[in-house]
């Protein structure tokens, strides 16, 4: 009985907490609150906890060559200011309009995307946990185009009502990443669906260069704009100095078809992890290094069918 209700206890903690950060993001003024939430997420970065060694870990084996151990000290504690800081914009972007959108985000031409929507094949938006990376969904939303989200269930159901809260809305729909004839339902009506590919989760996927070291990456998405021939976006955001975001569309993405799916699959993963690579390198403090993102290795036996870009026959 302890167990249960130790586990209990520690969810409802987790809980409260979120939903009293999500309650102050919402009443303070916006650049207070980003002010506010960063200088929390430093100061959170000293407590110790197993997610900051896995932190520090992961920007060793990425800057380990070109920094010194003060500097990725401090790039580890910059991450939790930065993430904390998008936390809070994340929150805020639920409740802005048009004219907020506008007056605080800035973007590239998005005439290649809507030509893609408006081919009425739906549209495959795929992005990183990079800057307010919620942002994306309801960009695009306000920007009048009609989007769903892609997630999964979470280990407190209250916490993901909250998470489906926040990614509902005009125009936006949200998915449990398992039910996939829903998302094949709203490919077809049109819509924009958004997924997050950046980290090794319980899905399928193949093994592909991400920040420069094998990584096994959700594919799902890619196998999907393969075989419907659904025009794919690599999206990016991150926050400026000013307090601004930036938010990257670019052209569609060029899936490869060279006759071989499994290879032509895991080199168009490849070329998306690339994209999103350059992202996180551009803005290092505003991606989630506590992720065990190399958590699977393509030596164990377990994973010797999973297609490999190393191991592929036509890999360049």
């Amino acid at each position: 009985m302890t167990r249960p209700f130790t586990k209990r206890l520690k969810n409802r903690l987790i809980y409260l907490l979120i939903r009293s950060l999500v309650e102050v993001a919402r009443r303070v003024p916006r650049r207070s609150g980003v002010w506010l939430f960063s200088m929390l997420g430093r100061l959170a970065f000293y407590v110790p906890n197993r997610e900051k060694r896995r932190a520090l870990k992961h920007l060793g084996m990425v800057f380990g060559s070109n920094k010194s151990p003060q500097e990725i000290q401090r790039l580890a504690r910059s991450c939790w200011g930065d993430l904390s800081a998008n936390f809070f914009e994340a929150v805020r972007v639920t409740t802005w309009d048009a004219g907020d959108l506008d007056r605080n985000v800035i973007h590239d031409d998005l005439s290649p995307f809507t030509q893609a929507y408006h081919q009425g094949k739906g549209v495959i938006v795929v992005t990183g946990h990079i800057g307010c990376f919620e942002l994306l969904l309801h960009f695009f939303a306000l920007k009048g185009y009609h989007s769903f989200a892609i997630g999964t269930r979470l280990f407190d159901s209250r916490i993901n009502q909250l998470v489906e809260r926040g990614r509902s809305g005009e125009r936006i729909e949200y998915v449990n990443r398992n039910d996939v004839r829903g998302m094949l339902r709203l490919l077809k009506e049109g819509r924009a669906m958004g997924v997050l590919i950046d980290q090794d989760t319980n899905v399928d996927g193949v093994f592909a260069h991400f920040l420069g070291r094998i990584a096994y990456t959700p594919s799902g998405p890619v196998r999907l704009a393969m075989r419907f021939g659904i025009p794919l976006f690599v999206v990016t955001t991150h926050r400026l100095p000013d307090g601004r975001h930036q938010v990257t569309v670019g052209e569609p993405f060029p899936i490869l078809s060279e006759g071989n799916f499994n290879s032509d699959l895991v080199r168009n993963v490849e070329g998306v992890n690339a994209r999103l690579s350059e992202a996180i390198l551009n803005q290092p403090s505003q991606w989630v290094w506590m992720h065990r993102r190399w958590r699977r290795l393509p030596n164990d036996p377990r994973f010797a069918g999973v297609p490999n870009i190393e191991k592929s026959a036509t890999a360049p």
